[in-house]
């Protein structure tokens, strides 16, 4: 199983939807993605901006259904219900820098809102989360970037690329981000929290090239493949 994210600062659609399709992911979360021209069950869009929205998307075998929590989340954490061969609730992020719930403010909220469903069965948070620890002191010390991964860990949930290269989150070595698209001012800022259960089903983790991708957004395609029948 093959999970990805890719931020694809906008532009037109069918330019970024050829550079997703080589990664053939199973299930893709694509922030600033422009509306897509038809919605089905593999193919979901949430916006209100035409041009900017968070698109997901997913392979044959897989189906996309909007997960109703009967609450209101916080704009652009989006709540999907995966099926396929192996099922999932997929809370697929973008934050965003929105009042109250600017950028990590808004996940943590987000995922209190979500506690009884992510106990519930296996849930896998993907998407551009805006937020590294270096940042920590921006924020409240109980939502900041430290205060997620805690929360996140108190349900089970790890960074699938913090777990498979063993770096510590603040020190990655491999950016998903450069600012104004400039080499020199590299963030990591993507992420994928995914069930500890799964980190003996890890086959890689992977981050897009600052060569291949800067041509076509400010964001690297974070990748992960997963063995199946260990998931």
């Amino acid at each position: 199983m093959r999970l990805a994210t890719w931020n694809c600062c906008t532009g037109p659609l069918e330019r970024k939807l050829d550079a997703l399709a080589p990664l053939a992911a199973d299930v893709v979360v694509v922030p600033e993605s422009p509306r897509l021209p038809t919605e089905s069950a593999r193919a979901r869009w949430f916006g209100d901006n035409p041009r900017k929205g968070i698109a997901i998307l997913a392979a044959p075998g897989f189906d996309l259904v909007p997960f109703e929590t009967g609450v209101r989340l916080p704009r652009y954490v989006v709540p999907i219900q995966v099926s396929g061969p192996r099922p999932f609730l997929l809370l697929a992020v973008w934050a965003q820098n929105d009042k109250a719930d600017r950028y990590v403010r808004g996940v943590v909220r987000a995922v209190d809102l979500c506690e009884r469903f992510i106990k519930a069965q296996p849930t896998v948070a993907l998407g551009d989360f805006n937020s590294n620890s270096i940042w920590d002191h921006e924020h409240p010390k109980d939502r900041n970037h430290t205060a997620l991964v805690e929360q996140l860990d108190s349900l089970g949930l790890v960074s699938a690329y913090h777990e498979y290269h063993d770096e510590r989150h603040g020190s990655e070595t491999r950016p998903t981000f450069f600012e104004y698209r400039h080499e020199h001012r590299p963030y990591h800022i993507d992420f994928c929290f995914v069930p500890r259960t799964w980190r003996n089903a890890f086959r890689n983790v992977v981050v897009g090239s600052f060569a291949d991708w800067s041509p076509l957004s400010d964001h690297m395609p974070l990748v992960l493949d997963f063995n199946e029948a260990a998931v």
